[in-house]
């Protein structure tokens, strides 16, 4: 798997990793934060694959209890140790377990898990216990303070990890915040992608694709397969400027990446006396509340093109200067004409 971007990030995983195989221990937990397909799923798998050790993604709903991180212990790589009490006998290969959108876990699953994380001790469950008997924190055993866990390094990803408790986000020794790429490494992206699903494209469709791309992994490899289905449907046999044009128009993607859903919410509040609330704004746009505040919103504001205020949301002269300088409020219909050739079987 080759990755761009990130130099940084990746160097201290690379030291991270060796000093980790030296001294037989697990890699530090990590806590990847950032925006959605910046190649947070693709590091994980990444420093699973350049160490050789075992990968588990689980869904953040599958950890509410005692029960669901005894079930995930038992699917950790225990090679190595003595069965019976857990000691280190011989080499280890402790397990990556990955989890996306980790501020969903409930906190129960964050308690449970996090003594895990720390103590490498699953608890007995504290109404099971007598009384005085034992410390949740002390170390494991099969006879009743609980059971031993192999080493292990929880990775989880998260585009808001304030929702995170305290206690659970402290685990995490090392915390890498993904940014969006540059226009170079967008490039190389697209490249990378094209070679890889046996496309052509010209240099000019590529800057087609990046300017639009938002510098993000998962939106620039999506444009690029939406512009192979257009060449496929043109009979082209590689993906040339006016092609990924003809793409972009027939999405309604316009020059800086805005979508239709985009330039939508931006005429809404365009049009709006004040503020708009985000149930009423879900409502007026026909989106989802959470996918507004979690997928497009962040876009727009890091655009500056709208603000978030206790009363609601609010465009900006920026978003309103764009929305002009765009043509976007002037035409809301645009008629869109795209030759295409098809061969049908009869």
């Amino acid at each position: 798997m080759k990755l761009t971007g990130n130099k940084d990030i990746f160097l201290q995983l690379t030291i991270a990793a060796h000093s980790a195989q030296v001294n037989q221990r697990s890699l530090p937990h990590m806590l990847l934060t950032g925006q959605a397909g910046c190649g947070k799923t693709s590091t994980a798998k990444y420093i699973s694959e350049t160490t050789g050790v075992d990968f588990i993604e689980i869904a953040h709903e599958s950890i509410k209890t005692r029960d669901d991180v005894l079930l995930l212990r038992d699917n950790l790589n225990d090679e190595g140790y003595d069965k019976v009490i857990g000691n280190k006998i011989s080499t280890i290969r402790p397990t990556i377990v990955f989890i996306d959108e980790i501020h969903r876990l409930s906190s129960t699953g964050q308690e449970y898990l996090g003594i895990a994380m720390e103590e490498w001790i699953i608890p007995v469950e504290k109404n099971k216990a007598k009384v005085g008997s034992y410390n949740k924190f002390t170390n494991f055993n099969e006879s009743g303070r609980g059971r031993w866990c192999p080493l292990f390094t929880l990775i989880g990803a998260t585009t808001n990890d304030g929702l995170l408790t305290k206690p659970f986000k402290d685990r995490f020794k090392l915390r890498f915040t993904f940014s969006t790429y540059t226009l170079e490494e967008s490039r190389e992206i697209i490249l990378s992608h094209a070679e890889r699903l046996g496309i052509s494209i010209e240099e000019c469709a590529i800057d087609e694709i990046t300017k639009r791309g938002r510098g993000v992994p998962r939106v620039l490899v999506s444009l690029l397969e939406r512009c192979r289905d257009m060449a496929v449907c043109q009979n082209r046999n590689t993906i040339s400027l006016i092609t990924a044009q003809a793409t972009f128009k027939l999405m309604g993607i316009d020059i800086n990446g805005l979508t239709p859903v985009d330039i939508k919410i931006m005429k809404v509040l365009n049009k709006s006396n004040g503020p708009i609330g985000l149930d009423n704004l879900s409502i007026m746009v026909n989106e989802n509340p959470k996918t507004i505040s979690e997928t497009i919103e962040p876009y727009l504001i890091q655009c500056g093109f709208i603000t978030r205020s206790n009363r609601g949301r609010v465009i900006t002269d920026i978003g309103n200067e764009y929305l002009t300088k765009n043509n976007h409020i002037q035409n809301d219909t645009d008629y869109i004409d795209i030759p295409l050739t098809y061969k049908r079987k009869l």
